[in-house]
């Protein structure tokens, strides 16, 4: 008598399927092999793909029945013991050798003879035919997804898949603290690893409770979907999903990623840590802080800033903080603004404020006219090539070249929409912050803010024998020559405003 062994199957990827579950095909087998009257000697379970191969219990049963002590197998259906090829051909060749002798199935026919192993075959193939459509059409349902500007799987950090719609909304809670750390990274003060802490202490974490990895924490600071740009599989495309950060910020975040050298978040706050390199061997200038105990009972905390030495060895000493803040604020007041020129200036930048709104308009109407003429285009170009007077292949090429220029025509009045006059936000910033200089040079133990300003108004810093070296950025850089100058007339608000540049210092217009 044949000695079959029952095998049961049902994928992790099929639980939203109509297939019987695992205890549903043991019940159906029994009672199966009660009404056939076949003898099962065990009862194999597996909950495993077999798209492709490796199932372990599936392969025992192999070896069982390669050592002569089963000849038969029972289960529900073929697609249950193979639907990838080397699989299948295992059976059909255990077949043709005589090892396995029968299979049964309640769901479909099977006879072990030629016509048997045909319809068997055809099975396994019809299986595997189904697996291979089914994930073709994954991705093409993908792909039309992210043509649509549709992220087509899990939402990142800040966001969230809406089951309902199928598309990715925002989530109100996190987007904001995705933002915090952008907005905490681009200061240059923070470290992957502090980031990390961060989001720890606001309970974003991974799914198991833990802290997310500093690869994680690099891979969201770097991903382009927090500005409304889908990279899927190397190429970009335009989502329709609600931007977090704006593109200022994200380039911010990565000038600060990419920088050669990072010092190490240690649990210290030194203000002008990572502001400076060493001018001998171009290490970072790192802080570290040591307490000095007196007879008395004091112990007062003295900070330094010293070259981390990465790179070998360097001869530089070290700099106290007070130092070295001393050195910033002799910077700061060289780039002090009269204060009679604020006025002035602001009114200035209103009147670029509403040139530049007139400009947009016209330039969004003058693109609008752009596009539709290209649309029009578009639609003559499909007639004649459904009358027959163009063919395929220079149809796909000019529809490919239109096509793009309404795609580039969209996206300028998008731009125009949406930046407006933007470009002169950095410019009030820069006025509002350049006012605020003699106040922060006069401040005597306020590093923060000296750190901050130093940063949005210089570059390139070297410490160099205890000296301080650096670049005035544009703008500072000519109030600088002009405000910072020795010569005192340069001073005097009503000279200042007769010989400063235009666009630095508001000239006098009639």
């Amino acid at each position: 008598m044949i000695k079959y062994i029952a095998y049961c199957r049902k994928s992790t990827d099929e639980k939203t399927k109509q297939i019987l579950s695992i205890d549903q095909q043991i019940a159906e087998l029994k009672e199966f092999a009660k009404n056939q009257n076949l003898e099962i000697l065990d009862f194999v379970c597996e909950s495993r793909t077999a798209k492709t191969t490796g199932r372990p219990l599936f392969n025992k049963i192999l070896e069982r029945i390669e050592n002569g002590e089963v000849q038969g197998i029972v289960s529900w259906h073929p697609d249950r013991l193979a639907r990838n090829s080397i699989d299948g051909g295992k059976i059909i060749y255990s077949l043709d050798t005589g090892k396995l002798i029968d299979l049964k199935f309640p769901s479909f026919w099977f006879e072990n003879s030629p016509q048997g192993k045909f319809v068997l075959s055809m099975a396994f193939s019809q299986s595997k035919y189904y697996v291979d459509n089914l994930s073709e059409n994954v991705k093409r349902g993908m792909r039309h997804k992210v043509r649509l500007g549709i992220w087509p799987v899990e939402a990142p950090l800040g966001y969230l898949n809406d089951k309902i719609t199928k598309t990715i909304a925002v989530d109100p809670v996190r987007s904001k603290i995705i933002k915090k750390c952008f907005e905490m990274f681009a200061t240059g003060k923070h470290s992957f690893v502090s980031i990390s802490k961060y989001l720890f202490n606001l309970k974003v974490t991974t799914r198991l409770g833990r802290k997310i990895n500093t690869t994680t924490i690099k891979k969201m600071l770097s991903n382009r979907f927090y500005l409304g740009v889908m990279n899927y599989k190397g190429e970009l495309h335009k989502g329709i999903h609600k931007s977090i950060i704006s593109k200022q910020l994200f380039e911010a975040t990565q000038k600060q990623i990419t920088r050669f050298e990072r010092p190490r978040y240690n649990g210290h706050t030194f203000p002008f840590i990572g502001l400076a390199r060493c001018g001998e061997c171009g290490g970072a200038i790192t802080g570290e802080s040591h307490h000095r105990k007196y007879k008395n009972g004091n112990s007062p905390t003295f900070t330094y800033y010293r070259c981390t030495k990465k790179f070998g060895k360097c001869s530089q000493k070290y700099i106290t903080e007070f130092d070295l803040a001393k050195q910033l604020r002799k910077h700061v007041r060289s780039v002090i603004v009269p204060e009679g020129w604020k006025e002035k200036w602001l009114e200035l930048l209103e009147k670029d404020k509403q040139i530049e709104s007139v400009k947009a308009e016209e330039n969004t109407a003058l693109t609008e006219t752009e596009l539709q003429t290209t649309e029009i285009k578009l639609s003559k170009l499909l007639d004649t090539y459904l009358d027959g007077v163009v063919n395929e292949e220079d149809y796909k090429i000019k529809k490919n070249e239109l096509f793009n220029t309404k795609l580039n025509l969209q996206e300028k009045i998008e731009k125009i929409k949406t930046n407006g006059n933007n470009w002169l936000e950095p410019l009030e910033h820069f006025i509002m912050s350049a006012f605020q200089a003699q106040k922060i040079a006069a401040e005597k133990n306020e590093y923060q803010n000296l750190s901050d300003f130093v940063r949005s108004a210089c570059s390139n810093f070297f410490l160099t024998d205890q000296k301080l070296s650096m670049n005035y950025n544009l703008g500072y850089s000519t109030v600088n020559f002009i405000c910072g100058s020795r010569h005192s007339a340069t001073y005097s608000e009503k000279l200042s405003q007769c010989v400063t540049p235009q666009g630095v210092g508001p000239c006098l217009r009639e």
